[in-house]
């Protein structure tokens, strides 16, 4: 099928949900023009966002969107379970695709796109904070003792805690994280403190990190990820943020508070929260990408593979089984 006559690639994206807004501003950044979308039949969705973004085309129907090749490239945002079916579409047309994560629930279910890293790529935007890079360029300094906090918030219903979906699709995120921060781990140990309460792993590298990694389910604290190597800690609390600290602070007792404070102190800082583009962190590396890809024909480095994606699934489902 011949492609759009146009000065910039042309993108197509399938799926309205509350990210997709992110998707578009990041591949309108990124240069591409932005000429399609699609959402499931029947929603209105599609045509709300195509006419605040001025999307000029509308498609009822996101199998003909993907199978029309009308595109360069195509970002698939839709919901997991619709996921397996149009990335089989999208690998037919034989151009490149960024896929949301995690693809499937079921990580047997991703091996099935295993071979196809010329044209796939999984979009666990974490990966790209400035955050996260400063982390991984810390823990490759020396081994590290390390901690992940994921307190997802998990329902009680039966089908919820069957299967834990919010593990299996928000959790991946820390996991494949955690991945690319400290390299492949392994999973030793699972304690089980029941469910909804929650899960805790003890987790070794083959860099000699050791660390572990805490579902604490339902608690009121922010997703974290704690690199301890003396005398620094490097602490992404929330992910967003990172801090590297060195030596402590003494404060000592007041009248209003008669004790003697002892806190560590800030020796940098790195911030990967937007800025005045508004961009969500993460999705414009992510666009450049899948850009780039376009342009030159191979992705650049960094970007996580189907065989990234396995992993994360294959970490959750092993948590959730404990």
């Amino acid at each position: 099928m011949e492609y759009l006559v146009n000065a910039s690639p042309v993108a197509a994206l399938v799926g309205a949900g509350a990210i997709a807004p992110f998707h578009i501003a990041a591949l309108r950044a990124a240069g591409f023009d932005l000429r399609h979308i699609a959402a499931r039949k029947g929603s209105n969705r599609a045509l709300e966002l195509a006419h605040e973004w001025s999307i000029p085309e509308v498609w009822s129907d996101p199998d003909e969107l993907i199978s029309s090749g009308r595109w360069d490239a195509i970002v698939l945002a839709a919901s997991t379970e619709a996921t397996p079916n149009l990335l089989r579409l999208a690998l037919r047309t034989d151009r490149p695709c960024l896929v949301e994560k995690p693809v499937s629930f079921d990580p047997v279910q991703i091996r099935e796109f295993l071979g196809n890293d010329s044209k796939l790529r999984v979009a666990y935007n974490r990966r790209h904070y400035e955050s996260a890079q400063a982390a991984r360029r810390f823990a490759e300094q020396g081994a590290c003792m390390f901690r992940l906090e994921l307190p997802d918030g998990v329902g009680t219903d039966a089908d919820e805690l069957q299967g834990l979906r919010s593990v299996r699709e928000n959790s991946v995120h820390g996991l494949d994280l955690l991945a690319c921060v400290v390299g492949r781990y392994r999973v030793e140990r699972v304690f089980t403190l029941g469910n909804p309460r929650g899960r805790m792993a003890v987790v070794t590298t083959e860099f000699g990190h050791v660390g572990s990694i805490v579902l604490n389910w339902n608690c009121p604290a922010n997703f974290s990820l704690v690199l301890d190597r003396a005398p620094h800690r490097f602490e992404l609390r929330p992910f967003e943020l990172g801090r590297l600290y060195q030596g402590m602070e003494v404060l000592e007792p007041t009248p209003e508070l008669p004790v003697r404070r002892y806190t560590p102190k800030v020796a940098s800082e790195v911030n990967s929260f937007p800025g005045s583009d508004g961009i969500k962190p993460g999705f414009l590396s992510q666009a450049n990408a899948l850009k780039h890809r376009v342009t030159t024909g191979a992705w650049d480095d960094g970007m996580a593979t189907i065989d990234d994606a396995v992993f994360a699934a294959e970490v959750a489902a092993a948590l959730i089984a404990g």
